[in-house]
């Protein structure tokens, strides 16, 4: 693994990787080295030699500022040793991808770099309808049914956000996302969100519960590989008792609610949430927590019953 070197005016790099950490977890092989408030370009040089001298290998550091001196200080250095690599033009989309996409050449890097700003407003004023098409007889695909090939069912009151976008399904190798929500399947608004949200590479769906259960039980969608996302886990058990086939499901994000207790950091359920996943539980569901892939995998209910 390359590793990443974030190098920046004050706090920054700071900052920034304390962003891409609540979004990919704990990255050991990217560092940080700041000018500090009251520094110097010597200051900042030491820093950085202490740092690089405890990596060996390929190293890739991102400046915050072209110009700066950071990027200067890093650039005399190393300038002509071709295990570093050099870009200036910090952003938290940069580094993200730069961490997760461990192949990408700083070409490849750059190029995705210049399309991360965007007119959100105009996006999504231009974002079209998300439907399934015009299809209507669902025994076309009867070839496939029984057959979905379902690589991840998660629970993330969020739906589409960082962890699953960026790391889950680029791991997964996921191909459709399905969003099963009626208040998102029934909201423009929302659905557009999502699109926006969503890797451009994947297809999404946003459905209503029932027609979720339809949809797959019918192996609508083939061979794609889906990864499913609930909201709640009062969606997740009215999809088993509509018909849905569930054999274990992730826990990953459920924020604080009045009356809720944290289960994990990332998970606080109130007494009702708690009645619901024992009933998803007496269903034969294997119930798991785990932030992002990288996390060891926790035995929910155990969890929960303590």
């Amino acid at each position: 693994m390359k590793d990443i070197i974030l190098v920046s005016h004050g706090d920054m790099a700071k900052g920034v990787k304390h962003s891409l950490e609540m979004i990919t977890g704990k990255q050991k092989s990217v560092h940080v080295v700041s000018l500090k408030d009251d520094g110097d370009d010597k200051q900042f040089e030491s820093d950085l030699l202490k740092i690089m001298s405890k990596i060996n290998g390929k190293k890739l550091i991102i400046a915050d500022l072209l110009g700066g001196t950071p990027c200067n200080v890093a650039l005399t250095q190393y300038s002509e040793d071709e295990d570093v690599d050099i870009i200036a033009g910090m952003s938290l989309p940069l580094v993200v991808e730069a961490t997760l996409n461990t192949q990408a050449t700083t070409k490849n890097l750059i190029g995705s770099a210049k399309q991360i700003v965007v007119n959100v407003k105009n996006q999504l004023e231009q974002s079209t309808h998300i439907g399934e098409g015009n299809d209507i007889d669902l025994d076309k695909y009867a070839e496939f049914k029984g057959k979905e090939n379902i690589v991840n069912i998660r629970i993330d009151e969020r739906l589409i956000h960082g962890q699953v976008a960026g790391i889950w399904s680029t791991s997964l190798n996921t191909q459709r996302i399905i969003v099963i929500n009626d208040e998102a399947a029934t909201d423009p608004l929302q659905k557009s969100s999502l699109r926006m949200a969503a890797p451009t590479s994947m297809r999404l769906s946003v459905l209503t519960i029932k027609n979720a259960v339809k949809n797959i039980n019918s192996g609508k969608y083939g061979k794609q590989r889906l990864f499913i996302l609930f909201k709640n886990p009062t969606d997740v058990l009215r999809f088993i008792e509509e018909g849905g086939n569930i054999n274990r499901i992730n826990v990953g994000n459920m924020s604080h609610k009045n009356g809720a207790r944290e289960v994990t950091k990332s998970i606080k359920v109130t007494i009702d949430e708690e009645v619901v996943f024992h009933k998803i539980a007496e269903h034969g569901v294997d119930i798991t927590a785990q932030l992002v892939p990288n996390d060891p995998i926790i035995n929910f209910m155990e969890k929960l019953d303590r």
